[in-house]
């Protein structure tokens, strides 16, 4: 059995509380990874792997998200949300929503994103949340991002509700934290909902009391079905050959890059790098041959 779950994820507790929670729901035992996680604080698409499905995780993490945010302005925390100890509190009655809808424009497109000090990103293999906990100084490196979108949704001065579609590696709490230095009052982030994590959308998502043994299968997506990646349809016979290592010709051409090569439903699945009309397999999914 494999494939890929999306998880409603409750806020109040980790991510992979929702992979032992999973686990214990569920009688025979899964090798389950993650697609990204989200922050304790944090509800929604949550997308977990089974067994096989791992091999495709690094296409999965770097899909587009969208999330639904709510800003506090008028508060900077050191974590860069509610959860944080408070280091600065201003005064952000002069905001309004013409205000933060007009700041807002003018935040989209290609940024150098600090990601927040408080993160899971290592610092000479160390996460960087530990090393601030300790009191040690931080300095986390800027990371090139993409915010495709920003839109106010929901104004209760001092709070805004924000939907942000944003490429992958994108900190929402850091995006608060650079919206509240633009406003010039300071923000942090209050609550997060991820409602789409690639092609996976939060109202095809499962709840977790729901998960169970006997209809975990109709659950997942197949790994074929669960990516944006081209696919090509080879013959069994060259399936075979991909999987000893050979490079094969392309009888139709492909598309020029890395793709998703199957010979048939849970026959052969593998990623595959095409060139010059030529397939090398990449990294091997299945095969059950």
């Amino acid at each position: 059995m494999r494939g890929v779950l999306n998880v409603n994820k409750p806020a109040g507790i980790s991510s992979y509380d929702v992979i032992r929670r999973v686990k214990k729901r569920l009688t025979q035992r899964h090798r389950i990874g993650h697609a990204g996680t989200l922050d304790p604080i944090a509800s929604g698409v949550l997308l977990l792997l089974f067994n096989e499905a791992t091999r495709v995780s690094r296409y999965l993490l770097g899909s587009d998200k969208e999330y639904l945010a709510e800003l506090l302005f008028g508060v900077r925390t050191d974590t860069d949300d509610i959860t944080g100890r408070t280091i600065e509190e201003k005064d952000a009655s002069g905001l309004d929503r013409s205000a933060v809808a007009g700041l807002l424009s003018g935040l989209t497109g290609d940024i150098e994103q600090v990601p927040p000090r408080f993160s899971a990103l290592k610092q000479n293999g160390t996460p960087l949340y530990r090393l601030a906990r300790r009191g040690v100084a931080v300095e986390p490196r800027p990371r090139r991002v993409t915010i495709r979108s920003l839109e106010l949704v929901e104004w209760r001065p001092p709070r805004a509700g924000i939907r942000a579609s944003v490429s992958s590696g994108t900190y929402v709490r850091a995006l608060a934290r650079d919206i509240g230095e633009a406003a010039g009052t300071g923000a942090t982030l209050s609550s997060l909902v991820r409602t789409r994590a690639g092609m996976f959308d939060l109202s095809s998502s499962t709840s977790l009391d729901r998960i169970t043994e006997s209809n975990l299968e109709e659950l997942l997506v197949p790994v074929d079905k669960a990516t944006t990646l081209p696919q090509v349809v080879v013959p069994e016979a060259t399936a075979r050959r991909l999987l000893n290592g050979q490079q094969v010709s392309s009888t139709e051409g492909c598309q020029p890059g890395t793709l998703l090569a199957s010979s048939g439903p849970g026959r052969y699945l593998a990623v595959v790098v095409c060139r010059h009309s030529m397939l090398k397999q990449q990294r091997l999914v299945y095969a059950d041959m």
